[in-house]
């Protein structure tokens, strides 16, 4: 069992790592000559794995880890690039909130600077979605994985309690209920046919079986047959287990 529990916390903190070292990176992309945002520019930025978004009235966020990245912005008017730019950019464990903001340039401008084919194949992949967070995968997984491990230790520890009840079955006999001391019993006459057919059948069954299958091999009331397993039980005989919305019975062998 400690090693289930050892095992989900390990698996919870790598999830959480990378969440609890991410940072919030964001800023506006500005026209160079108007200094107006540009609406539904395109940015992308170099992480693992590589995140895109289109910044809506100019404006854009990122989570990223510390580390060196490369933004690479551009914009179209009409399906053609009028403005492109690259900045690099430090992300520190000082940073926490940090402000980047963006000045794009007519494509003219950064001609020099960017040679043709390097301007050519430049490509945005924007057909998914542009604005998708990989931390959201992070936090479906750790869900996931919670549920699976709560499910898994209930699914063993009702196993184990199962086991333990069959194994010894003593452990769990209870004094039988609602029934007055003078009127139980008497556990020192000897066994009645009715009963004795009881411990025949749950031999038979290899010492164990419903009560409900029982009532139909002896084909009596419900009210007769729970009497006679209070009797058993009050003689150290059968011990009764509630089981859902039924009972099992198992003979205990070593007072017959």
């Amino acid at each position: 069992m400690f090693g289930m529990r050892y095992f989900l916390s390990l698996i919870i903190l790598i999830l959480i790592l990378p969440l609890a070292c991410a940072f919030t990176i964001h800023g506006t992309i500005y026209e160079w000559s108007t200094f107006e945002p540009l609406d539904n520019a395109l940015i992308e930025v170099n992480s693992t794995p590589v995140q895109f978004r289109v910044a809506t009235s100019g404006v854009y966020s990122f989570n990223l880890p510390p580390g060196n990245y490369l933004i690479k912005t551009s914009y179209y008017d009409n399906d053609t690039l009028e403005y492109y730019s690259e900045d690099n950019m430090t992300v520190t464990e000082d940073d926490g909130d940090f402000v980047f903001d963006i000045l794009l340039f007519p494509l003219e401008e950064v001609e020099d600077e960017f040679p043709d084919d390097d301007l050519g194949n430049v490509t945005f992949d924007i057909g998914g979605n542009p604005g998708f967070d990989w931390n959201y995968v992070y936090i479906v997984i750790l869900l996931f994985i919670i549920l699976a491990a709560a499910g898994y230790y209930y699914y063993r520890q009702k196993q184990d309690d199962e086991k333990k009840m069959v194994a010894a079955p003593e452990i769990y006999q209870e004094e039988p209920q609602g029934m007055p001391k003078e009127s139980r019993p008497d556990i020192s006459a000897p066994l009645p046919d009715d009963l004795r057919e009881i411990i025949t059948i749950l031999e038979g069954a290899g010492g164990r079986i419903t009560q409900m299958d029982l009532r139909k091999k002896l084909k009596c009331s419900e009210a007769k047959v729970s009497l006679m397993i209070t009797d058993l039980e009050a003689r150290g005989l059968v011990q009764k287990i509630k089981k859902g919305r039924g009972n099992i019975l198992i003979l205990i062998q070593n007072n017959i």
